[in-house]
């Protein structure tokens, strides 16, 4: 989905080698402190040789049904369906997009393995300036296809690596054109109901959200109902409900070879060095032992699932409302699971008598690279309890929030993105700008009213 800042996009482990002997209880303790922090809602699961050895649950929204949105972890499913189609015959990694869909610019240039490992260069459909003010709204096949074509390819295919989510919608429609079925039927009868799935399946409706859980956003006091991207809008490249006990099952039975062959499986862990995307999965590093996995997120519903074929350990966390990046709190799982040391996130509030009203801080700001290219306009606002919200403007009014914490007298820190925000002031007291850091990189930002 569309972000504010840059953010990492695969989440790279720090694993050791042995397993902690009182990793539950350690777990625990790092789940609670999440959870009591506000933090973290969710589900945990860890299996090892496909047998549960934990299992926490810290959903404080829980409506006992354990179902999540997992976002674009959908795309290991719709990458198994692929390699079945090509295994039967029906499909090559070769084939044209232009056998399906002629009229997506350059698609007679680009292949299935184009788009199953973002390499086709395709616009994604989800930079759409609209996606904010008309996410929650449904969507046709052809209104879809004309969102993809509206934009212009990143680059010629095979010629770079760039996440794409128009690749798996594509792939989804081109598995429906080849079966002549649903992509939700697909899944059901080749993946779902093949291994056991009983709480997995594609969310096609707006009748179905009732089933599962809902997602939420902290606005540093209370949680407030996030907007639901319609199904519609994501099918094939996000829209799969599941529980994290059958995610660690569907990934541990890809690996077991009970979903696609050897070969397609060798081929799905080819992952691009710089991306650390492959064929429906994105490489995710076990220290110095390999992993594979992927990650997903639609609304405020965050997700990870995770295998380590050397340990045959597999890890799934969903979430349905986090106030930190998920992959500190995969880092966290996975260290105290390991028992490797663990720098806990501080939670800490500033006070202080003389720290200005967050008042001040509220308006539009112009964001600027070297003070000289404009990268969008963002908008502060109010949030609960000494707190702000930041977002971009022009996204509309439902666009992505992310709360910003004070730590200083003018100071505040987004922890869902690790970035920094100094308000500038001038020498009345006046704010005038911010200065937005996340790593090495730092963002220049004016106010303009």
């Amino acid at each position: 989905m569309k972000k504010i800042l840059t953010l990492t996009a695969f989440l790279l482990f720090t694993f050791g080698f042995a397993q902690n002997p009182n990793y539950k209880t350690s777990l625990d303790s790092l789940l609670n402190y999440f959870y009591d922090n506000n933090a973290f809602s969710g589900d945990v699961v860890i299996q090892k040789n496909g047998k549960t050895i934990y299992e926490g649950n810290y959903n404080r929204f829980q409506n006992n049904s354990g179902l999540y949105r997992i976002g674009s972890i959908t795309k290991i499913s719709t990458a198994v369906v692929t390699f079945q189609l090509i295994e039967e015959w029906k499909l090559s990694l070769e084939t044209k997009l232009s056998d399906y869909f002629p009229t997506i610019k350059n698609a007679e240039n680009i292949t299935i393995a184009n788009m199953l490992n973002h390499t086709s260069g395709i616009y994604d459909y989800l930079q759409w300036k609209d996606y904010y003010t008309k996410k929650d709204k449904d969507i046709t096949q052809d209104e879809l296809l004309n969102l993809i074509k509206q934009g212009k390819p990143e680059f010629k295919s095979g010629k770079d690596s760039s996440y794409s989510n128009s690749n798996y919608m594509l792939l989804g429609f081109i598995i429906e054109k080849i079966t002549g079925k649903s992509f939700a039927e697909n899944v059901k009868t080749r993946i779902t109901d093949k291994i056991g799935l009983k709480n997995t399946y594609v969310e096609t409706s707006k009748n179905e959200y009732a089933k599962r859980n809902s997602s939420y956003n902290f606005n540093g006091e209370n949680w407030i109902k996030e907007t639901e991207t319609a199904p519609s809008l994501t099918q094939a490249a996000g829209a799969m409900i599941s529980t994290a006990s059958d995610l660690t099952i569907l990934i541990q039975s890809l690996f077991d070879g009970k979903l696609v062959s050897k070969t397609s499986l060798e081929q799905m862990k080819k992952t691009d060095i710089r991306t650390a995307l492959g064929f429906g999965l994105q490489r995710t590093p076990f220290y110095k032992k390999e992993g594979y996995g992927h990650s997903g997120r639609v609304d405020e519903f965050h997700s990870f699932v995770g295998y380590s074929p050397e340990d045959s350990l597999a890890i799934s966390i969903l979430s349905n409302d986090t106030n930190i990046k998920l992959n500190e709190v995969a880092l966290g799982i996975a260290s105290k699971y390991y028992g490797k040391k663990y720098q806990y996130p501080d939670f800490s509030v500033y006070k202080s008598k003389t720290a200005p009203s967050t008042d001040i801080y509220t308006g539009v700001y112009k964001a600027q690279l070297a003070g000289i290219i404009t990268v969008g306009k963002i908008e502060i606002t109010k949030a609960a309890k000494d707190h702000l919200f930041i977002r971009m403007l022009d996204d509309g009014a439902n666009s992505e929030k992310a709360l910003l914490v004070r730590t200083d007298e003018n100071c505040f820190f987004a922890r869902k993105y690790n970035s920094k925000f100094k308000f500038i002031l001038d020498e009345k007291g006046k704010i005038t700008g911010i200065t937005m850091t996340q790593g090495k990189q730092s963002i220049k930002c004016k106010k303009i009213s």
